[in-house]
């Protein structure tokens, strides 16, 4: 059975910004594949925008990253969007958990013949000890997977950009003096396009 090394990055994504793709810079060359993961019930009740646009936007960010390391001639590595979290949060109507993410990604790839060894990407203040005794079975995934943690070395705070959004006028020249040092041009546009952050209500 082949052995697949997997880091599995979760996150609100709302929305993925500089921060979040800083954090796949500093594990990329650790992995054979990336699979981002929005949440779809989060256990923690944050209040996000519809998780179908928070979709779509994770996979921009997965591919402007891609673009950027080839347009390097950096070899590229599989950097998926998993829309995992919705299909577990629509059989049970209940918060999704990591525990129970990592458990089924680990059961599809070896139905697939793979062997993965899975490995849950986190950033320093979920690493604590006040914030992981929050998570749901955090011991047995403790001992059963691997944590990888990261820095932050890009501190950018979600809700920022959210509330600079909802009196924002326009897109255009507007986002280059206020969201360029955030986030991709393409999510900018999409959020504007699509409403979202109370733009333009």
């Amino acid at each position: 059975m082949k052995t697949k090394n997997i880091g599995i990055l979760g996150s609100a994504f709302n929305p993925p910004h500089f921060g979040h793709k800083d954090i796949i810079e500093q594990v990329y060359q650790n992995f054979d594949e990336i699979i981002l993961i929005p949440s779809f019930h989060h256990p923690f009740n944050k209040i996000m925008e519809p998780y179908q646009d928070r979709l779509c936007m994770t996979s921009m960010l997965a591919q402007s990253f891609q673009t950027e390391k080839s347009l390097m001639k950096i070899q590229r590595i599989p950097i998926v969007t998993s829309s995992i979290e919705r299909e577990l949060g629509n059989q049970t109507n209940s918060p999704v958990y990591t525990y129970n993410v990592l458990k089924e990604l680990e059961q599809r790839y070896l139905n697939t013949n793979i062997k993965p060894a899975l490995n849950f990407i986190i950033g320093p203040d979920n690493a604590t000890e006040k914030i992981w005794s929050k998570f749901y079975k955090g011991e047995e995934i403790i001992e059963r997977w691997n944590l990888t943690i990261v820095h932050e070395r890009i501190p950018i705070r979600s809700s920022l950009i959210r509330e600079q959004f909802s009196y924002s006028p326009e897109s255009g020249l507007f986002f280059e003096s206020h969201f360029a040092k955030y986030l991709e041009k393409p999510i900018a546009n999409y959020i504007f396009s699509h409403h979202l952050y109370g733009v333009n209500l």
